[in-house]
């Protein structure tokens, strides 16, 4: 049902423009074979046709990318709760059925609640990443990519249309990509061996509408000093503008890779504040440049609000937040519980993350840099004395290493896990699969069991939710 859907979604937005299409070649050929017409009138004339299916292949194409990004956009929102409903039921069966590959019951494994809408539905993300690359014209496009490279029907397309996406956002895309058309000599840089510099655009945002903007290059031959006066004279260019004033924070980073950490190629502030600061209820957090953070603030708390109803640590229990990010969650409950400790890959997150918890005056929280697989082993023989471990699983999409599954299991004090999935039918479900199946020679520690399954709708008008799943035993 779910797939069907989206395939009669995909044709209608192919119709639409496809009918397009005909009436403007109509429209042509009728014009065409008036021969009574004046010169100056075929002029006038051609120049509306030309605008007109200019503006026609504009909204085809934005149309395009809202199908590719935003699939459900032309469906009402409570609809799409009760597609995302019937998907969640499907993920919930797949799962059943590899627990208990010999029943023949259509109940699933355990209960499964509504998808919890979103507050918001319009303009919720706090973070977009655009890219920057040419059109069919070969003018510079900072927006979001369609199509694929591999068949040359790769295509950029400006996003101020999409439903997701904050006005605010588009905006300072809108301003680099002036910029980069009119006032700089650089060229983009859609393959590192053909040379070019321009490369993409990150915007953050928080609930006072502040931004932070992130420009990524690469530098190939220039030198540092080189870099930064064009970086300068860019930073100039986008305070000049409108909206110049909501930019509190302007960052660049010179990466020569697809992707670089800030230990790789540090991000060099170009003016304001190095943070920008989110408000979750009565939390308050730090944001750097590549700290993960939810990107629906409004979900984001509904999100946590769920996971701690569903942990419920005691007083003396010891919170242990994997993937912790930030510390946004694991803060959310630490004054509820003896302590929170958190591990994450990456440095600068665990800096925001012990910002966080001196900010928020929180003194039982501990955070660590480091891979959970690594980390987790030697952080669980130092809590040999916790009496109760609970724990949130937070990854992402490929889910966590199988040895953190294992350590999980065989250990007795840990008895309840919260896992937050994105992709709950991907990768993932190998763990949830690996933490509920029956004692194995290789595993023969006490298995959990999946009492609960909450969707929570953090991304309206996509395909995605994620999914909290809680285990016992």
């Amino acid at each position: 049902m779910y797939i069907k859907l989206h395939d009669v979604i995909r044709r209608a937005a192919v119709q639409k423009r496809f009918i397009h299409d005909q009436v403007s070649q109509g429209i042509i050929h009728v014009k065409d074979s008036q021969n009574s017409l004046s010169t100056t009138n075929l002029e006038t004339n051609n120049t509306v046709d030309y605008n007109e299916n200019a503006n026609e292949l504009n909204d085809s194409l934005k149309e395009e990318l809202a199908d590719a990004v935003t699939p459900l956009w032309r469906i009402p929102y409570h609809e799409q709760l009760q597609i995302k409903n019937q998907r969640n039921f499907e993920i919930m069966a797949k799962l059943t059925k590899k627990l208990k590959p010999n029943s023949n019951s259509s109940n699933i494994i355990c209960q499964l609640k509504e998808t919890q809408p979103s507050p918001v539905t319009l303009h919720y993300r706090n973070k977009n990443e655009f890219h920057i690359r040419y059109d069919s014209n070969g003018r510079a496009v900072v927006g979001l990519c369609v199509g694929q490279a591999s068949k040359n029907t790769l295509r950029c397309i400006t996003a101020e249309k999409l439903l997701n996406t904050h006005p605010i956002h588009s905006n300072v895309a809108r301003h680099l990509q002036d910029y980069i058309q009119h006032e700089s000599k650089w060229e983009i840089c859609e393959h590192f061996q053909r040379g070019g510099n321009w490369r993409g655009l990150t915007i953050r945002s928080n609930y006072k509408n502040e931004q932070m903007a992130i420009v990524t290059i690469h530098p190939q031959n220039f030198t540092a000093e080189e870099i930064h006066a064009e970086m300068e004279r860019m930073k100039d260019y986008l305070l000049s503008c409108s909206s110049g004033n909501q930019l509190v924070s302007i960052y660049y980073q010179a990466c020569p890779h697809t992707r670089c950490t800030a230990e790789q190629s540090p991000f060099i502030l170009l003016h304001g504040e190095s943070h920008i600061y989110e408000r979750i209820g009565e939390y308050e957090f730090r944001i750097s440049p590549e700290s993960f953070f939810q990107v629906n603030t409004q979900g984001a708390r509904l999100l946590y609000e769920t996971v701690a109803r569903q942990l419920a640590p005691e007083r003396l229990s010891t919170v242990v937040d994997l993937c912790c990010g930030t510390g946004t969650q694991g803060l959310m409950v630490a004054r509820h519980c003896r302590g929170v400790i958190g591990i994450e890959l990456s440095r600068s997150a665990v800096e925001d993350a012990r910002f966080n918890a001196a900010h928020n005056k929180i003194h039982n929280a501990e955070f660590f840099a480091g891979r959970v697989e690594k980390l987790f082993r030697p952080l669980l023989e130092q809590l040999n004395a916790a009496p109760d471990i609970a724990v949130i699983v937070n990854p992402s999409r490929g889910g966590v290493g199988d040895r953190v599954i294992e350590l999980l299991r065989s250990n007795e004090r840990v008895r309840h896990v919260v896992y937050i999935s994105c992709q709950a039918d991907g990768p993932a479900m190998n763990n949830f699969v690996s933490l509920c199946h029956r004692p194995t020679r290789k595993m023969n520690s006490e298995p959990f069991v999946l009492r609960k399954a909450i969707p929570v709708d953090m991304f309206p008008h996509t395909d995605h939710c994620e999914l909290v799943l809680s285990f016992r035993r």
